[in-house]
């Protein structure tokens, strides 16, 4: 009796897990023909926008494969443009009427194939259809559903139960099976199924064998996933399971009863505890008062700072008075060192509170080694300290990991080293062990042990004072370095990023003869061609910035910038100003096809993500070209995903070279200077620099009343520290607002659309200098790529509620330029 009742309970159990594998199949197809449909719409609105030239449009997206073919049908159900020669009565696409009435639709034919169908709007009325029609042949091998490995048959169905896709395993769509004694027995229990969720699912005996027939509801309306698949597929082992689960039964009263046991002396132990349990709880309640206000109080410091900072910089580019140089050299380097301090009590602050997050990226190992060596390089040689690079070329070239706090701990290891060490030097040397077998999976591994060894000269650290060395606001033989500064944060900061990062610290050192500091990671290998001769690479870097420096005309070179957001484009022709060469614009991948069909350049330039047609499927289209007048035309990549591994899969790809957006005036400059012809481009002097009165370089200063949320110094940066470029930045960045872009897409759920649409602030918020917008829309952006759906729900409002009064700002008049 217990047995019968656990066989049919599994039975049960076995339909609610068929209903969810198939209502995962269902999401599945449904993803993919909403793809197709939202691919459509695109393309439509691209028609309704240039209304006259559609027929090249079309052309250029037919598929070469042939296994569909683009079409418009006006409202007399006459075919305007076709890509094919089959013949389309419109009565045999339901699809199409649905259309005319402002309905994305699909719909299918049996002998011609499966079509998806678009309005096209001229005006507020729709003018066409347009149509993406999949020949019959392709239909099943593109959108056919694999259930159960192909062990199962599923079909996609209408509300008449007309077959719209159907399933590349016959075996399974016989008559008997599909007929009275099989799926039409179930069809109304199914049926009656969706009335209380998406998917159903039952079992039926078909003349002695055991088969489960499923359906789940697609998103799209009247089109539902209907399948069948054999009993063995699926609950095999049943009866061996039955047995098993009255066994298991049994041993659940055993445990039952020790439970009971435990318990009660638990009781005992628990109340022993409470009190202690108290006393920590006021501990830590403490401890995030304290840690609540220092990232309060670093914070409201902070901003001043950044002001102080960002003035300076504007004083120390115009001016060229020594003594005034004199003096702003020291604000900067004194401001420098504050805000240093600063980040690391906020830093120390979120790790107490819990707010420190580990953010793994790809990274650039030369990349993060070069920023280090020039933050301390200059302080090393104002104390006459030789400062050596032993970097091993056998390290990979790009690894995995948290590239900013890898970053902070050897900026803390040199700077901790430049400041204790008078006479001498220090090394910094990095090198990186393979690990053959993974440490926690097991299996080969693509990780290795990254190791980095600080040495100095320095005064060394005595024995007794070892323990106390990575203690939070601890300076060890204080008598002696009472003139060296420091709060002793920096090393306590270092320990607990590492400890985060799963890494170690050791140290060893003799009084008065100096110190070594070793650090241990492990990293993800990313790339694992070697790094190569730093110093070789280090001279490189350096040479291709000065080539930067160079300025050039080209009014008779011609290029092609292909970019969605109009700032964009406004930034790239405000920073060839000077050059005088012809720029040509297109928003997205179809327009830049049609303008490279009809015109020589000498370099286009091209953005990755782009509604219509993407930067790569553009590229990718170019190349086919019968007549391309481009064919040899150097084609650069702009993109923020600026790591290496994304350089080498664009150059994998066929792209000449790539750019790191926003875009900066030196790397421009150079890469125009690589690509462009030499007889085309004309070397200039330098314009001369300025002299300034003190007085009145401070009273040219932008008076910001967005100081929280815009950083000047890095906006004027990127626009050439030129206020009046500025300023169109500013006003294009107002007019070119996604808010509602954004809060459309969020309440439809559309996360690609979403994606694309924050990534355009991003990069826009960069540009202009509001950082804390590109953090957000940058964190934004990648939970979408990772399909993190709760992060976005979690921190739209708030972004959104950051960026709309960042335009308001804006619009209302509150930052002065004049």
């Amino acid at each position: 009796m217990l047995r019968v009742k656990f066989s049919n309970l599994f039975d049960n159990y076995v339909e609610k897990q068929v209903a969810y594998q198939a209502e995962s199949y269902a999401a599945a197809a449904g993803e993919r023909l909403d793809l197709e449909l939202k691919s459509l719409a695109g393309i439509s609105s691209g028609i309704s926008a240039n209304m006259s030239h559609f027929e090249p449009m079309l052309a250029t997206l037919e598929d070469p494969n042939g296994n569909y073919y683009y079409g418009v049908i006006a409202l007399n159900g006459k075919i305007v443009y076709s890509g094919d020669t089959t013949h389309i009565d419109a009565s045999h696409f339901k699809g199409i009427s649905e259309s005319f009435h402002g309905v994305k639709s699909i719909s299918y034919s049996k002998g011609i194939g499966l079509m998806f169908s678009a309005p096209v709007y001229s005006g507020k009325n729709i003018k066409y259809v347009l149509f993406r029609m999949y020949k019959e042949d392709a239909v099943v091998r593109i959108f056919g559903v694999q259930s159960y490995g192909g062990r199962g048959y599923a079909t996609l169905r209408d509300a008449r139960d007309s077959i719209i896709i159907k399933s590349s395993n016959d075996s399974l769509g016989t008559d008997l099976l599909w007929g009275e004694e099989g799926f039409l027995a179930v069809r109304d229990k199914l049926r009656a199924g969706l009335n209380v969720s998406i998917s159903a699912a039952t079992h039926l005996d078909v003349r002695g064998v055991e088969y489960y027939y499923f359906i789940a509801e697609l998103k799209l309306p009247g089109v539902a996933l209907t399948g069948v698949v054999p009993e063995r597929e699926v609950a095999s082992e049943k009866d061996d399971i039955s047995f098993l689960i009255i066994w298991v039964f049994g041993l659940l009263i055993f445990m039952f009863t020790i439970a009971m046991l435990y318990v009660v002396l638990s009781e005992k132990k628990a109340r022993e505890n409470k009190e202690l349990l108290r006393e920590k709880e006021n501990a830590e309640s403490a401890s995030k008062a304290k840690s609540a206000f220092l990232a309060n109080m670093s914070h409201e410091i902070r901003t001043p700072i950044n002001g102080i900072l960002g003035m300076d910089s504007m004083l120390l580019k115009e001016c060229k008075d020594e003594s005034l140089r004199d003096y702003a050299l020291n604000i900067q380097s004194a401001g420098q060192t504050l805000l240093s301090l600063i980040n690391d009590i906020l830093d120390i602050s979120k790790i107490e509170s819990g707010k420190m997050e580990i953010l793994p990226v790809t990274y650039s190992v030369f990349t993060v080694l070069n920023d280090c060596y020039n933050m301390v390089a200059i302080r090393a040689h104002d104390k006459n300290l030789e400062l050596v690079m032993d970097i091993s070329p056998d390290i990979p070239r790009s690894l995995f990991g948290d590239e900013v706090r890898i970053r902070q701990v050897v900026n803390n290891l040199l700077s901790n080293a430049v400041k204790y060490t008078n006479e001498g030097s220090i090394t910094l040397s990095v090198r990186s062990e393979k690990l053959s077998v993974d440490p926690i999976q097991g299996g080969n591994s693509k990780q290795v042990k990254l190791f980095i060894q600080v040495k100095d000269t320095g005064i060394g650290i005595r024995e007794k004072d070892r323990e106390k060395l990575f203690a939070d606001f601890v300076r060890l033989d204080e008598k002696r370095n009472r003139n060296i500064e420091g709060t002793g944060l920096g090393l306590n900061l270092t320990k607990q990023l590492l400890d985060m990062m799963g890494g170690s610290i050791e140290v060893e050192s003799t009084y008065g003869e100096g110190s070594v500091f070793t650090v241990c990671l492990l990293q993800q290998v990313s790339d694992e061609k070697p790094l190569g001769d730093f110093e070789k690479l280090y001279k490189q870097h350096v040479n291709v910035v000065d080539a930067a420096h160079e300025r050039f005309e080209a009014p008779e070179a011609k290029i092609l910038v292909v970019d969605d957001v109009q700032m964009n484009l406004k930034v790239f022709a405000g920073l060839l100003k000077d050059t005088k060469i012809q720029i040509d614009t297109a928003m997205n991948g179809a327009e830049a096809l049609e303008l490279i069909q009809g015109k020589h350049y000498d370099v286009i330039f091209l953005d990755h993500m782009m509604p219509v047609m993407d930067g790569v499927e553009a590229f990718r289209r170019m190349k086919l070209l019968e007549k391309n007048p481009n064919a040899i035309t150097p084609v650069v990549m702009l993109t923020a995903n600026a790591v290496s591994d994304a350089r080498n899969g664009y150059m994998d790809e066929g792209f000449s070279d790539y750019m790191a957006k926003p875009i900066r005036e030196e790397v421009l400059l150079s890469t125009l200077k690589k690509f462009l012809s030499k007889d085309l481009v004309k070397v200039v002097h330098e314009r001369e620099e300025k002299t300034c009165n003190p007085a009145e370089t401070v009273s040219a200063m932008p008076q910001v009343a967005l100081t929280d949320m815009l950083d000047m110094a890095t906006g004027l940066a990127y626009c050439m520290n030129d206020k009046k470029f500025y300023k169109e930045m500013l006003d294009e960045y107002v007019k070119s607002e996604k808010t509602a872009e954004l809060k459309e897409y969020f309440e439809n759920g559309d996360l690609e659309y979403y994606r694309i649409t924050v990534h355009a602030v991003k990069s826009t918020s960069l540009t202009i200098g509001a950082i804390k917008v590109y953090e957000d829309a940058k964190a934004l952006e990648m939970a979408c790529k990772e399909g993190n759906l709760d992060f976005v729900k979690q921190n739209h409002e708030a972004f959104m509620e950051e960026y709309k009064s960042l335009v308001r700002g804006f619009q209302s008049g509150s930052l002065n330029l004049d």
